[in-house]
This record gives structure tokens, sequence and C-alpha cells, in this order.
């Protein structure tokens, strides 16, 4: 009997459930206000296309005040070129009986571009038949947006990893051709290699916001310093492009390991000092890499290896230009970019 019992309030509370559906579904205020408020376009079409029905959410998306603006008028002609065609589509399809749907970007009134997932579906009248059409719009301008960055992004991280290859091929083949034997060879691959990989950390790290100079510097001659520090950096912080950074981190690195082998830094008592301005006219980013005392004798970086990948990241890829020199109180090495070449 408990059973029963149990079945037959079920069944009731079913039975009330479903009457009070049907009563909001046959309240036409509650129909038009839930229309009328909701977030999404939704407008009901007559089987000519033309608008009967705007609800509140299409009219702000419009930049729309007056609803009684958009009735009567053609739906399709907030619609154009391939948008318009996809449109046209979609309303045939649901005046045959099924579900159009397509996605396209418009302008608002107000000249704001948007991009929306669009379905035109059929309301049926008697017998069956397509009586109206019904709209329902969302817009998905933030989902494109996001596609669009994703997109941007691999096709950046291709480039980079690209010219990375590019330059690892070249380091190592460069640099054990020039040694004069592979064990040599071998140590000078795996500092460059180091160093390189060194530089891509930074740019990993640094993501979308582009490499900063100063934290760049400071990764590349890191390996190089002690305590107390023998480098003086001066300059203002500069958001660098993924090819600046390969190029500026590597020259760097080279200049490095020529002052700790025949420079200032194989010495006591020698420092380097680093700085760099930006030029206004033109726009250039000029870099002093200025060795000073610790050697009686002063040896000027050879134009080995080291000196091309410095003259080839400038010059090359950056549009910009290389001069070393040997000045009285050491080597000096003058590096010039454009400033767009420079910056992320």
């Amino acid at each position: 009997m408990s059973d029963e019992r149990t079945t037959t309030a079920s069944s009731l509370a079913g039975d009330e459930r479903k009457r009070r559906q049907a009563e909001l579904l046959s309240d036409a205020e509650f129909i038009w206000s839930v229309l009328a408020n909701s977030g999404e376009v939704i407008m009901v079409l007559d089987r000519n296309a033309d608008i009967q029905f705007a609800g509140g959410g299409a009219l702000r998306a419009m930049g729309i005040d007056g609803g009684d603006a958009l009735i009567g008028t053609s739906w399709l002609a907030l619609w154009r070129d391939e948008a318009g065609a996809q449109a046209a589509g979609a309303v045939e399809a649901a005046k045959a009986g099924r579900t159009g749907r397509f996605e396209a970007s418009r302008l608002t009134v107000k000249r704001q571009s948007s991009w929306w997932d669009v379905t035109v579906a059929p309301i049926r009248g008697g017998g069956g038949r397509t009586m109206r059409l019904l709209v329902v719009a969302r817009n998905i301008a933030e989902r494109r947006l996001a596609g669009s960055s994703d997109l941007i992004s691999r096709e950046e991280l291709h480039h980079r990893l690209k010219n990375t290859l590019a330059m690892a091929m070249a380091i190592t083949s460069e640099s054990l051709a020039r040694a004069p034997s592979l064990t040599q060879g071998r140590r000078v691959v795996e500092r460059r290699l180091m160093a390189l990989a060194n530089i891509q950390t930074v740019l990993h790290e640094s993501g979308a916001r582009g490499a900063s100079l100063r934290e760049l510097v400071g990764r590349v001659i890191a390996p190089h310093d002690s305590a107390p520090s023998r480098f003086a950096v001066a300059g203002e912080d500069l958001r660098l492009s993924a090819q600046s950074a390969l190029a500026i981190g590597m020259a760097f690195h080279e200049l490095s390991t020529n002052a700790v082998q025949h420079g200032t830094l194989s010495g006591t008592g020698g420092q380097v000092e680093i700085s760099w301005r930006i030029d206004a006219e033109p726009a250039r980013v000029r870099f002093v890499w200025h060795e000073r005392g610790g050697l009686d004798m002063w040896a000027p970086m050879s134009p080995g290896f080291g000196m091309r990948i410095i003259e080839a990241s400038f010059r090359d890829q950056l549009g910009g230009r290389v001069e070393a020199s040997l000045e009285p109180s050491g080597m000096v090495c003058v590096l010039e970019a454009p400033l767009a070449a420079v910056r992320e």
C-alpha cells in the first residue's frame, strides 16, 4: 500500500507540474517578458523575412533604443556581402522546415564590429506548415578573438622556433668548422647553445608581453659575472620582439665570452659598461659595450664567428649596424637598430 500511495503522489505532483507549465506557455505576457529580456538576440520573422518581433537583447546588440524601429523591416538587410548570402540560405532552410545556421560579422548602428552565431528555425502553424521564422543569435566576438589570439600565438611560436633552429644550426656548423679540435669545438657549441636556451627561457617566461631588455641582459651576462659585479648596466627597460631578443642576447653573450677570454674580464680589476639609449630622429636604439681597465695590452675582438653572429643579427635580422673599435680605455662595440625592429 505504501508503494501505491507513493506512486499516486508522484503522479499527482507530475500532473501539477505539467499544468503549471502549460499555464506559463499559454501566458502571452510571460512569454513576451522572457523574449524581451533575454540576453540573446531573439527575433520573429514572417515568411518574407520581415521582422515582426525583436527582443530586448536584439535591440541592445544593435544599439537601438526603440523596438518599433525594426518592426516591418527586412532582417536580411542587416547582413552584407557573404553574410547576406548566408542569412538568405538560413531563411530558405527554415522556410523548408529545417534549421539554418551560420556565423558572420556585422556592424551595429554605432559602427562597432561584432560576430554572431545565428540559427533560423521554423515556427509551424496548423498542418505543420512554416508560418513564421524564429531567429536566435549569440554574440561570439570573445570566442573569435580568443581563437584569433591562439592562431597568432601559434604562428609567432612557429616563426620563433624556425629562427632559433636556424641559428642553432649555424652555430653548430660554424663553431665546429672553425675550432682547432673537435673537443674544443664541442665546448664552444655547448656554450653558445646554452646561451641560446637561456634567451629562449626569458622569451618563454615573458609570454605575450615581450622580453624585458634589462632581464635579458642580466641573464646573458650572469654566467660571466662575479661578486662584486664587474658589469655596470644602464638604460631604460624595453619590451623586445622575439627576433631582437635573440639578436641582442647572442651579441652580449659573444661580447661577454670575448671579454672573459681575451678582454678586460680576463684580468683583475677590469669592468664592462653596458648602456643603451633611444635616439628620436631616426627612431633607433643605440647600445654601447665599453670595456675598461684590467689589462696592459688590448686585443680587439677578432673577426671570427662571434663577430659574424653579432653583425648578422643586427644587420640582417634587425636592419642595424655594428662597429667595434679599440680605444685607449679598452674595446668599444656600438650596436644600433631601428626602434621598430627592437620593440615588441
